[in-house]
Order: structure tokens, then sequence, then C-alpha cells
């Protein structure tokens, strides 16, 4: 079955240029202007991505961006919405939005937005199928060349299936997710400002979305830590950025060919 995009819109014209826009791109378009369609998308359609409004017509989008969380399937949502406060924003990402666009929006920046969504996808299928291509060597995904598994005390990273298990438990990431804990767990205690983050991981250097790399690293963290507010592997440098390291083996144990 053909991968659509779905659209939750409930203004018919923003919704019709936003279909109109992703068909250039060659996506498939599924409309719907309500969260009651947007279950209904997921249990009849193949869906890759949603752009996602807050104001629907049954409630606020953000309900179903944590329904999508909890089903753990990894699928990538841009929330493009009128809300464009800070907090608006921050709560969009805490309830697990990759991306986050206000109204007015560019074409050109919600069709780059889009193709770094869908790259992330992409890499994220090709691992799933054992079918990993070279990328950039600046890029935070990881290449077939660096397609060991990174090994820690408690922490296994698996590139080539795009997996991570804690003690043993497989952990559900999204893609956005795992680019960005490998961005910081192929370089232990190198320390990534947020810009640098934004940039290798959202492929934006726009410093209005920080808060993106914030609410990603808080969603990292709650799956990760057993306790977020002290943190073993993902460390805040104050002033500065973020780092991995292991608190109790700061060194990587061993990287081992899969």
């Amino acid at each position: 079955m053909q991968q659509s995009v779905l659209v939750l819109e409930d203004d018919a014209d923003i919704a019709g240029l936003i279909a109109l826009h992703l068909k250039v791109m060659g996506f498939d378009v599924v409309k719907g202007t309500s969260l009651e369609d947007g279950y209904r998308a997921l249990a009849n359609e193949n869906i890759a991505a949603v752009v996602l409004d807050r104001g629907l017509d049954d409630g606020d989008g953000k309900t179903f961006c944590e329904f999508l969380r909890q089903q753990e399937n990894g699928i990538p949502v841009l929330m493009l919405t009128a809300l464009d406060s800070e907090s608006d924003m921050v709560e969009g990402f805490e309830a697990g939005a990759d991306d986050y666009l206000a109204k007015p929006f560019s074409v050109i920046e919600f069709q780059a937005r889009v193709r770094a969504l869908m790259r992330r996808v992409s890499v994220h299928s090709q691992w799933q199928a054992g079918a990993v291509k070279e990328l950039k060597s600046d890029s935070c995904e990881m290449s077939s060349e660096h397609s060991t598994a990174l090994l820690f005390q408690h922490l296994e990273i698996c590139p080539e299936t795009h997996s991570v298990k804690l003690e043993g438990r497989e952990i559900d990431l999204t893609p956005t997710e795992f680019s960005l804990l490998c961005c910081l767990a192929k370089r232990p205690d190198r320390v990534f400002s947020k810009d640098e983050l934004l940039s290798r991981v959202w492929n934006t250097d726009y410093d209005g979305y920080r808060h993106t790399v914030c609410c990603a690293i808080n969603r990292l963290r709650s799956k990760l830590e057993s306790n977020p507010a002290a943190p073993k592997y993902i460390h805040t440098v104050w002033g500065v950025g973020y780092k991995f390291r292991e608190a109790s083996d700061p060194a990587m144990l061993q990287r081992a060919s899969l």
C-alpha cells in the first residue's frame, strides 16, 4: 500500500494548500478535520507522516500527537498551527511533535521541513529493511561505515536495525529521537550546542526552534533515564548544550560489529 501524509486541518483552504504542495513534492495525501478523522486514517491508511493543526473540529491536535506517541509507531509529526507563543511550542514538542511551524508559514520552509522529516523516515525504513545507504560524513545519522553497535553498560544502540535496548528491553524511539541519540552517543563526552543539533538532526539553522531540541532531549530522557532529573546518559552542559555520557562509566565500553 502506498504511504500517505495525513493532513489534519479544520480550515478547508489551508488544508487544500498544504495538500497541493505535498502532492507537488510527490506525496499522496489523506485529509481530515477532526481527531476522529485522524484515528480513522491511522486504522485504514498507510500513514508515513502527519501534518497536524492544534485547533481541530473536535479537540486539540495535541491530543492526537499524544495518542500517536502512546502507540509507539514512530510516525513523525509536523505541527502547523496558528498557536505561535513559546508556551504553545513547548506544549507541542512535549506532546511528541517532531517539528513545529507557526501560521502564516512560508511554503518553501514548509517543504524543507517535510523533506527533513521524510529523510529521517526513509533512513529509518532502510535500516529496518537492512538496506543502509551511505550518508554525508557530517550527518548525525549512522552510515554503513559507522554501522557498528554502540554498547554501553546497560544501553545498546543498533544502527543496522534502528533499535535501542535498555537493560535488554526494547525502547521505542521516533526516527528523530533515534537520530538525536545517535548524534550524541557516537561521540561520548563531545558537547553539542542546540544550534549544532538543530543543524545536524533537524537540518535547520533557525534559532527560533531551539525548543525543538530541549523537548526532544526531554522525551529521550523520559524513555532512557530511570530518573530524568538526574540523568545517567544525556547530560546538560549549562550555557553550552548537551552531551552523552554514562555517569557510572563515562567511556564507551566497546564497539562491536553486528
